[in-house]
């Protein structure tokens, strides 16, 4: 195998999974945030919290999990062209375009049952 094709190939399988971790980090903060919220609002369930508080709360947590996504893809777009790797954002943002899809409807699916 070339040397750069193997090297390209190596840079979107770190992306990935560094976008993967984040993910997944980022999930679990907008989980707890919400259960503490909703936890110190009041004793009873829901608290506070309204079902579309809930709906907006999950729109927002997963706009801002595709704008981190995006400034992580221009930083690493930059560190891999330091290397002279080709790196395609198309793919990167296809790929925050489906993961932002994801979450928002997990969030919906969490937070409204």
């Amino acid at each position: 195998m070339d040397h750069k094709l193997m090297s390209k190939y190596l840079s979107y399988i770190v992306y990935f999974v560094i976008g993967l971790i984040l993910t997944y980090c980022m999930q679990w903060v907008t989980v707890l945030f919400m259960g503490s919220v909703r936890f110190t609002a009041a004793d009873s369930y829901p608290g506070d919290l309204s079902t579309l508080s809930l709906v907006v709360w999950s729109f927002l947590f997963s706009i801002s999990h595709f704008v981190v996504l995006t400034i992580f893809s221009l930083l690493y777009k930059f560190l891999v062209s330091v290397f002279k790797i080709k790196f395609q954002t198309k793919i990167a943002l296809m790929f925050h375009a489906f993961v932002t899809g994801c979450l928002i409807m997990y969030f919906i699916n969490v937070f409204l049952h």
